[in-house]
């Protein structure tokens, strides 16, 4: 017997892999994107996230701070983009003096509509949103 495929899709929650170095912001990131439907797991820098991404082959996007202690935002992405291409990355910071990155960038401080809106639009498109 087959299943049917929207019945699988259903069951496989999809994941998010939060990298912020900010705790406080890092937990209410993870419970914005649990109340979105999201299996999430979190990292406090680039370098811990490349290790999750390494050993978490089932992670569909990333949503990381820009400036962070050891790797940046952006050179994350670049790195996770080279190493995994089908990955989805979104970026969030309150700087607004930062070159414009490759992926989707959001202001801090974001709301969760906005920050819905764009990871489902990168997540559904065939390659990173353009926001």
């Amino acid at each position: 017997m087959t299943v049917p495929q929207d019945v699988v899709r259903e069951e496989h929650r999809q994941v998010v892999l939060v990298v912020e170095d900010e705790a406080l912001v890092r937990m209410n990131a993870r419970d914005m994107f649990e109340d979105m439907g999201f299996e999430v797991i979190d990292a406090a820098d680039g370098k811990e996230a490349l290790d999750l991404l390494e050993s978490r082959p089932d992670i569909d996007l990333v949503f990381s701070d820009c400036r962070m202690p050891r790797m940046t935002g952006p050179e994350l992405a670049k790195t996770a983009a080279r190493r995994w291409p089908s990955l989805r990355i979104v970026l969030a910071s309150a700087y607004q003096d930062m070159p414009k990155p490759e992926w989707p960038l959001i202001a801090k401080p974001y709301d969760a509509g906005t920050v819905e809106r764009v990871v489902r639009l990168s997540l559904g498109s065939p390659r990173p949103a353009t926001i």
